[in-house]
């Protein structure tokens, strides 16, 4: 019996960043068989991780909150067996508040 380990993920880069999603691309390496790829992501202030299922080499998370920083890895399981990328960070962007002034002349 032989054993096929994952090759280990690794974010690529982290692009399209708006005040509510980012776009995280990835490599899953030499890896033939991936069956299911997950992207975690929270915000660096808090504890709890959350994922989204994944397709492909790249995937764009939405909700997010505007002006935090988040953390994020890439998980693939191939064959049973799972592994998960180094973490990255990114921030969103702030959101813009534009002030309205206005003049009334009498």
């Amino acid at each position: 019996m032989f054993s096929v380990d994952a090759d280990v993920p690794v974010i690529r880069s982290i692009t399209d960043i708006t005040q509510t999603e980012v776009t995280v691309s990835f490599s899953v390496g030499q890896t033939n068989t991936v069956n299911t790829t997950s992207v975690y992501y929270r915000a660096t202030h808090t504890d709890s991780w959350n994922d989204t299922s994944a397709t492909g080499t790249s995937h764009t998370v939405t909700s997010l909150q505007p002006g935090t920083e988040y953390q994020f890895f890439v998980k693939i399981t191939s064959y049973g067996k799972s592994s998960s990328s180094q973490n990255t960070t990114a921030t969103t962007g702030k959101q813009v508040e534009i002030l309205k002034l206005f003049i009334f002349v009498y």
